[in-house]
């Protein structure tokens, strides 16, 4: 007799982590960086800095980079540099998590 084996996929989802490891399409807001100066430099310009909200549009293919939308300003950045970039979930994503059955 064979027997039906039910296997649920667990996703850990840290309130705190780094741009790289944030889901698509969840807000959260930058807590820290540590890039070159140069870096933090284009990116300030482009409106990314420590407490300002933050999501990733897009994830590009391959180990492409991230595509991200930082108040208005939609814009691509590096996995390397997407790995330095400490991010907070915000209260609202959790809601978000759980309509799609990611958060039980």
């Amino acid at each position: 007799m064979r027997q039906m084996i039910s296997v649920r996929k667990t996703i850990l989802i840290a309130a705190i982590m780094t741009l790289y490891d944030l889901p698509s399409l969840t807000p959260a807001k930058i807590i820290s960086s540590q890039l070159s100066a140069e870096l933090t430099q284009r990116l300030a310009a482009l409106g990314l800095h420590a407490d300002r909200e933050i999501e990733v549009i897009r994830r590009g293919c391959l180990g492409g980079p991230l595509q991200l939308k930082c108040g208005s300003t939609e814009f691509m950045l590096r996995l390397d540099a997407a790995r330095r970039i400490v991010v907070a979930l915000l209260p609202e994503a959790n809601s978000l998590l759980a309509e799609h059955g990611v958060l039980a």
